[in-house]
């Protein structure tokens, strides 16, 4: 869920706004990169220490073990990529000035419920469109 959304429709026309659109820039999500670049160095030492036990000298019982930590290993850098990420940006509404401060247990439930609802909606739209897809 993107708390601060990377476009908006209009331009800032007051410092309000201005200020407002400079928040969200700074607060953009970064979840592509930061998700891919995290997968892939995980991805990466992994295959190094295989890479690494591959080539030690063990015993029959560790190369046991590590034949079993390799499955492992091959089953989850197979499955470790993430195909589709499906990106949720909040509807802002209203924008106040303290909007950023505004920690109320009235407030976080209201974003929550937003998120819910925001989430489920684009949830909806992408099934209805890939059972449209397969119809085709």
């Amino acid at each position: 869920m993107n708390l601060f959304p990377k476009t908006q429709k209009e331009l800032p026309t007051n410092m309000f706004d201005i200020w407002h659109r400079a928040r969200d820039i700074i607060h953009t999500d970064k979840t592509d990169h930061n998700m891919s670049t995290i997968i892939s160095r995980y991805l990466t030492l992994l295959r190094q220490m295989q890479d690494l036990l591959n080539n030690a000298h063990i015993d029959d019982t560790m190369k046991d073990t590590f034949i079993k930590i390799e499955e492992d290993y091959h089953k989850l850098a197979t499955g470790a990529i993430i195909e589709e990420i499906t990106k949720i940006e909040r509807a802002e509404d209203i924008r106040y000035i303290f909007e950023d401060a505004d920690f109320s247990l009235t407030t976080i439930k209201k974003l929550i419920k937003q998120g819910e609802d925001d989430a489920e909606q684009v949830l909806t739209e992408k099934n209805r469109d890939i059972n449209q897809m397969s119809n085709s």
